[in-house]
């Protein structure tokens, strides 16, 4: 089976993930560990999806790594786009902090989340002088709307989508019955990001990843439980922050087993300085985060002969 990898950064600002939504919150200090690691990645053949929002194009930090990018590893490197509405404008100066609902860019009036999106796109333009064509909604947040607004600002591909998640609870997005199977809606390339359930039975884990309808029928009838301690049945995303190599590497075999091809491997931009993210609370904790996504990028390449490929390669008009 041929396969492909996405790394994808979420480029953003630094906040405390615990205080809620604050438009104060749009520092950009993290730019010196980005710069390096990125390099790092490229170095063991990666290509990178920068997915940036409004502050971290905004700031100094934010664009020093654009700079860095532009004249050091060009080809290497797609600027897509990121939006965190609540410190994307438009806003008012009453609007300082958004609530959970708000958080989620599909909650937004059309036509403002239309707005927010564009502005983006500008900004993004102006400073790096590149068009975005990928789109990374903030929170996952992709709705009935989004695939319009895109296609009007001339995005080919969206990586919004999580599969198997549900972000209902938090008034977001239920995406618990999508798999990682990529699809084309309104001309524009889907692109979920990855997730897989994991099983100690393999006949219950391709089954929960294969139906995931089914998998959310059984944890309804109260059996989440029995699922947690004896099949050990639970959901992962394809990521360093919460999972280590192994834990990397089953994802990817699991979904590979189902027929999955096409892998998004992502990461928060702030949670390579320790403290940052909850993902982080110490120095140990980030250098495992990078020594993780390191090996798992040699692992994909050496032992599953895989393409890594920046999102923009895999938009509808390039097959």
């Amino acid at each position: 089976m041929d396969v492909k990898l996405l790394v994808v950064i979420h480029a953003e600002e630094e906040f405390d993930w615990d205080q809620g939504f604050n438009a104060s919150n749009t520092a950009v200090t993290h730019h010196h560990a980005l710069i390096p690691f990125m390099g790092e990645l490229i170095e063991t053949g990666a290509k990178i999806t920068l997915a940036m929002d409004y502050p971290f194009i905004e700031s100094a930090g934010g664009r020093a790594v654009i700079a860095h990018c532009q004249k050091n590893e060009a080809e290497c490197v797609e600027f897509a786009a990121h939006l965190h509405p609540w410190v994307n404008p438009p806003r008012s100066a009453e609007e300082q902090s958004a609530t959970d609902f708000e958080s989620y860019p599909c909650n937004l009036a059309p036509e403002l989340e239309y707005e927010k999106i564009s502005r983006l796109t500008e900004r993004i333009h102006a400073v790096s002088g590149a068009s975005p064509v990928t789109y990374l909604a903030g929170r996952y947040g992709y709705g009935p709307f989004t695939s319009d607004h895109l296609r009007a600002l001339g995005y080919q591909v969206d990586l919004s989508i999580s599969a198997y998640c549900d972000f209902s609870h938090q008034q977001g997005p239920d995406f618990s019955e999508y798999t990682n199977a990529l699809f084309v809606e309104n001309a524009i390339r889907h692109i979920p990001h990855t997730s897989s359930w994991l099983s100690v039975s393999k006949r219950v884990e391709k089954k929960a990843n294969r139906c995931p309808a089914w998998c959310r029928t059984v944890k309804s009838k109260h059996v989440s439980r029995f699922l947690a301690k004896v099949l050990r049945l639970s959901r992962h995303r394809l990521s360093p922050e919460g999972n280590d190599l192994s834990q990397l590497q089953a994802i990817t075999q699991a979904q590979m087993a189902i027929g999955q091809d096409v892998f998004v491997l992502s990461f928060h931009s702030p949670s390579l300085v320790a403290g940052m993210t909850p993902y982080v609370p110490t120095i140990k904790d980030c250098e495992r985060l990078k020594n993780t996504t390191r090996c798992y990028i040699e692992w994909f390449q050496r032992e599953l002969n895989g393409e890594i490929v920046l999102a923009k390669d895999m938009a509808v008009t390039q097959g």
